[in-house]
């Protein structure tokens, strides 16, 4: 399910980018000769983005309602749509989808190309909701939600108006319109690098993650291949488009332009799995403090998320510590929380409590007994209004320091 959630966020970004910057490009830097053409490519863009937008839909919630996706029901869906954050974005955008294509099949009149534009940016920019930069707290979040929509908008202007730009390189006036685009290009490459310098910032410890973190090493490749879609636009702005309008130019241009997109789409793909992925500099203000001995998980999903402590982290008697949030860090209003512990690779029972609601709102569990060491799973189910919501990872248990029998 994982790499089918991947593979699907990265298309649906890829999709969403390319509506978005089709719809840019046909108003800002094509001529009307090519309105046609751009049209029919950006109704293309916007039926892939609602289609792959409703795939990842029912993948998150399978994964929130904790079903298999043959067992998803109506009811589970419009559950996931309405009572989380995540659904209530996905319907929005999918409602621009639909508001953006019937703009561009409306009669032309006063002010449809800036609401055109609007459109196709709050489609794309609201994208950075459902991320990693939607999660952080305070002013720090506001600053790091801001940079993401930068990130994207400046990512479907360059990138996704490069398959529009391929098409116009065919039209009589490809030199006039490559030089405008290699305008929006260049200020589009300068959104991208500050945007993501603040991005990394929110989301790294520091500069040596992005050798010792998983996160941090896909983000390198990312890195690197934004890179080399930069070099690749470098050399058409310096080498090639002086050169137009002559043949040779444009074949190379057009070349050049399909090597970016296709460099574009892997940055997606990781950008798709890095979404999937917890950051080492994600800061979680609510989590508990626990000691060196202590056990502790913290599980994020769209619809809440919880911190796990259990003291102390060895096999034997201890206690249960939840903290329930939503992604904001606000607390939770779960009406019940129930806990099960069970041992990833079978051997002895499985451990199944209720935890009681302390003043401080989190909610504990007493006299814990876990018979061995090694890797459990945990899974949280949490009660609050709606269909119940299902967390699970995996925690480490370490040797006895107690009585374990």
């Amino acid at each position: 399910m994982n790499e089918l959630l991947i593979g699907v966020r990265g298309v649906h970004f890829a999709a969403t980018l390319w509506a978005a910057g089709t719809v840019c490009f046909m108003l800002l830097v094509a001529g009307p000769a090519l309105l046609r053409q751009l049209t029919v490519m950006a109704w293309a863009a916007l039926t892939l983005t609602a289609v792959t937008g409703a795939a990842w839909f029912v993948l998150i919630a399978a994964n929130i309602l904790d079903i298999p996706l043959g067992e998803i029901s109506p009811a589970g869906l419009w559950t996931v749509a309405s009572d989380t954050r995540y659904g209530q974005v996905a319907v929005l955008r999918l409602g621009l989808a639909v508001a953006l294509g019937a703009l561009m099949a409306a009669p032309v009149f006063t002010g449809q190309r800036a609401l055109q534009l609007a459109v196709a940016a709050a489609l794309a920019g609201l994208l950075a909701l459902v991320g990693h930069a939607g999660a952080t707290p305070g002013a720090a979040g506001w600053l790091h939600l801001t940079s993401d929509v930068v990130h994207i908008l400046a990512a479907s202007a360059w990138l996704g108006g490069l398959p529009a730009l391929a098409m116009a390189l065919g039209a009589t006036a490809a030199a006039e319109v490559t030089a405008r685009f290699s305008v929006l290009g260049i200020v589009s490459v300068g959104a991208l690098l500050a945007s993501g310098l603040v991005n990394s910032w929110q989301l790294l410890k520091g500069p040596g993650d992005l050798t010792t973190t998983t996160y941090g090493r896909v983000l390198a490749v990312k890195i690197v291949l934004f890179a080399a879609m930069v070099a690749v636009a470098a050399y058409n702005r310096t080498r090639v488009t002086a050169r137009l309008p002559a043949e040779r130019a444009i074949r190379t241009l057009r070349r050049n332009s399909l090597i970016e997109t296709a460099l574009g789409l892997a940055v997606l793909l990781l950008a798709g799995a890095l979404g999937t992925m917890i950051p080492s500099g994600h800061v979680h203000t609510n989590a508990p403090v626990t000691n060196s001995e202590a056990a502790y998980v913290h599980i994020h999903s769209e619809a809440a998320m919880a911190d796990v402590t259990i003291e102390p982290g060895s096999a034997g008697q201890g206690s249960v510590t939840i903290r329930v949030s939503h992604e904001d860090f606000t607390e939770f209003p779960a009406s019940a929380v129930k806990l099960v512990i069970a041992p990833r690779d079978g051997g002895v029972p499985l451990l199944e409590r209720a935890a009681v609601r302390s003043a401080d709102g989190t909610w504990l569990i007493d006299n814990v007994k876990i018979l061995q060491p090694g890797v459990w799973t945990l899974r949280i189910t949490i009660e609050g209004g709606g269909a119940p919501i299902v967390l699970d990872a995996p925690i480490v248990i370490t040797q006895c320091s107690n009585e374990c029998s």
